[in-house]
């Protein structure tokens, strides 16, 4: 029976004061960990844990010094400690849905010093079995979680050698056009908020996770249908303009 392995990196080290306690006892259990002056460098010899395990006491301790009051973490764990028993004195909590790049992210989109955190995996096995190997790259921003694998590149390197420098088959990849991003929503938010300072709404307070809530809202209420068949109608028109100078 072969065993399979992850073994996996976070580049750069992450200073110390960048991290809540709350993330600090996650990601101490999620990965194996060394000083690196102020910073800790976080690896994990044969693949972070999906699943960690916190006492009660710690996790109510780290959410009473948690500097951000709101947010995915923060409410998984409060959901987590509510579903607890009185007689439960440790919490066994899933991260596999999260993930740790999820984490990370937090601590970019708060920390001056970074600008993004890379996460490299090797994936090996004890046996030279075809699909035992491989790798994977997760580069994390304050903006984006982006991931590739090997497999990907793999694909991509095909295509290249079959359709050139196009890269993906032509006529086949997608183009995003539109991302709804939580910190320009922020900074809407402020912006409403002083053009209406003298009601309600200049006044209220607008957590994270409202930010949150409001563009999933605000998504599901939109119908983009129209809009984008417009985009492909010009998109059409712009690919027979290149295929007429092509020809001319």
């Amino acid at each position: 029976m072969a065993d399979y392995y992850s073994p996996t990196v976070v580049r750069p080290s992450i200073p110390l004061a960048a991290i809540t306690p709350l993330e600090h006892a996650l990601l101490t259990c999620m990965f194996e960990h060394e000083a690196d002056g102020d910073a800790i460098y976080f690896f994990a010899s044969e693949g972070p844990s999906d699943t960690v395990w916190l006492g009660i006491a710690d996790l109510k301790a780290a959410l009473e010094d948690e500097p951000m009051p709101s947010g995915q973490i923060v409410e998984m764990i409060r959901a987590r400690l509510a579903e607890a028993s009185l007689d439960d004195t440790e919490l066994e909590i899933d991260l596999s849905d999260l993930g740790d790049a999820a984490i990370f992210q937090q601590i970019v989109r708060r920390c001056k010093e970074l600008d993004h955190i890379v996460i490299t995996s090797a994936w090996t096995c004890t046996k030279m079995l075809p699909d035992g190997f491989g790798g994977g790259v997760t580069v994390v921003t304050a903006e984006h979680i982006l991931s590739s694998s090997t497999s990907q590149m793999e694909c991509r390197l095909l295509d290249q050698a079959e359709h050139g420098d196009l890269g993906c088959a032509p006529g086949h990849a997608r183009h995003p056009i539109l991302m709804l991003n939580e910190g320009d929503v922020r900074e809407m938010v402020a912006d409403v908020q002083k053009a209406y300072a003298e009601t309600d709404a200049g006044t209220v307070k607008v957590a994270d996770i409202q930010i949150r809530q409001g563009c999933i809202e605000a998504i599901d209420k939109l119908n983009l249908d129209e809009l984008l068949r417009n985009i492909e109608f010009s998109a059409a028109i712009a690919a027979i303009r290149i295929a007429r100078a092509a020809s001319a």
